[in-house]
C-alpha cells in the first residue's frame, strides 16, 4: 500500500485506466515533451477512482471537467464542445461552432491547442526563431494529424457516406495493442500495454513533424518566392517556375495566393523533371481533384513529339496529356510557351 500511494505522489498525469485510445495515448506523449509535466520520464497514473485522481496536477481524458487553469482536459461532459479554434461555451454543435474548425476536440486535442507551441519548439526548437511559421505549422499539424484524431475519438465520421472501412489509422493500430480477450495469462500488463500505445502515437506525430517541418516548410518559401516573382517568368503573373520539380507547390499555392491577394489566379507551374524535361502542370481548382483552372489547348490533347509539336507550332514539344492538366517540352522556354499560347487563346 505504501508503494502505492508513494507512486501516485510522484505522478503527474493522470488519465483513465481500462481499455486505452489513441486520444490519450497521445496526450500522455505529448505532454512528456515538456519539461513543466516531468520530461519524457513523467510519471502516469491510470485509474477511475476519484479519491486517487482528485489531487493529481494534471487529468486527461477523465474526471468531467475541462479547465485549462486547473489542469483538467477531459471531453465526455455533458454540454462540451470545444474547438481547435473556438472558445469554451461559444458553441454546442458543429453547426454552431464559431470558428473555421467544426470538430469537437479531444483530450489530446485540448492538450495540442493549449501546449501545441510549446511541444512544437521543443521538438524543432529553429520554429522559435519564427512565429509565423510557427504559427503555420501548428495549424498545418492539426489539419493533417490531430483533427483525425480528435474526430475518430468524439465518434465522428469523415464523410456522411462511407464507401469503405479504413482500418490502418492510428487509432486502430492503438487500439490493437489493447489485451485481447482470449490471451493466455502473464502477458504484458495494461500499463505496459499503455506505454507502447503513447510510444507507438508519438512516432506518429514526430514523423508527421518532421515531414511538415522539414519537407513542407522550405517548399512553402519556395512556392511563395516563385509568386512574389511570378512577373519575371511573364508578365501576365499567370504562369510560375520552379527549378525544382519536387517541390510540393499545390496547398501552398492556394492558401499562398490568399495571402498575397494574387489576381489574376495562377493557370500554369512550370518545372524540370528527373529526367531533365520541363513540364507545364495545370492548377486545379481548389477542393478538387481533377478540374482544371485552364487546361492546356485541346488540340494539343493526346499529341507527342513531332506531331503535337506541328499542332502547336512550337519546337521540342514532347507530349500533352489527354485531359490536358500536364505537357513536356524539351526546355524551359518551350514548355514557357505552351503555357502562354493556351493562355492567351482562351482570352
Amino acid at each position: 500500500m505504501r508503494t502505492v500511494a508513494r507512486s501516485v505522489a510522484m505522478a503527474l498525469i493522470g488519465t483513465h485506466s481500462g481499455c486505452f485510445q489513441a486520444d490519450e495515448a497521445l496526450g500522455v506523449w505529448l505532454l512528456r515533451r515538456l519539461d513543466r509535466f516531468g520530461g519524457a520520464s513523467a510519471s502516469v497514473v491510470r485509474s477511475r477512482d476519484p479519491a486517487v485522481l482528485e489531487g493529481l496536477p494534471l487529468l486527461l481524458d477523465v474526471g468531467g471537467i475541462y479547465s485549462h487553469e486547473a489542469q483538467r482536459y477531459d471531453h465526455h461532459q455533458r454540454g462540451f464542445f470545444e474547438t481547435f479554434d473556438g472558445a469554451v461555451g461559444a458553441a454546442t454543435g458543429p453547426e454552431n461552432a464559431t470558428g473555421k474548425f467544426k470538430t469537437k476536440l479531444s483530450a489530446s486535442g485540448l492538450v495540442y491547442k493549449h501546449y501545441g507551441r510549446e511541444i512544437l519548439c521543443a521538438l524543432h526548437p529553429q520554429l522559435q526563431l519564427s512565429p509565423g511559421k510557427l504559427e503555420w505549422v501548428y495549424t498545418k499539424m492539426y489539419t493533417d494529424f490531430m483533427e483525425a484524431i480528435d474526430g475518430n475519438d468524439n465518434g465522428v465520421e469523415i464523410a456522411d457516406a462511407v464507401r469503405y472501412r479504413e482500418s490502418t489509422a492510428l487509432p486502430h493500430r492503438v487500439h490493437r495493442l489493447n489485451a485481447r480477450w482470449n490471451d493466455p495469462p502473464g502477458g504484458p500488463s495494461e500499463d505496459e500495454r499503455f506505454e507502447q500505445a503513447s510510444a507507438l502515437c508519438g512516432e506518429d506525430f514526430s514523423s508527421m513533424l518532421s515531414y511538415v517541418v522539414t519537407c513542407e516548410l522550405p517548399a512553402r518559401d519556395i512556392v511563395e518566392k516563385a509568386l512574389i516573382d511570378r512577373s519575371t517568368v511573364d508578365s501576365s503573373g499567370e504562369v510560375i517556375a520552379f527549378a525544382n520539380g519536387g517541390c510540393p507547390w499545390k496547398t501552398h499555392l492556394y492558401d499562398l495566393e490568399r495571402v498575397h491577394g494574387v489576381d489574376p489566379l495562377v493557370k500554369f507551374v512550370l518545372y524540370p523533371d528527373s529526367s531533365g524535361m520541363w513540364r507545364v502542370q495545370a492548377v486545379t481548382v481548389e477542393g478538387t481533384s481533377f478540374t482544371n483552372r485552364m487546361g492546356l489547348l485541346e488540340s494539343w490533347r493526346g499529341l507527342r513529339d513531332a506531331e503535337l509539336s506541328a499542332a502547336a507550332a512550337i519546337e521540342g514539344c514532347k507530349f500533352c496529356h489527354a485531359s490536358g492538366f500536364i505537357g513536356g517540352h524539351e526546355n524551359y522556354e518551350g514548355a514557357l510557351a505552351m503555357a502562354l499560347k493556351t493562355i492567351r487563346s482562351s482570352s
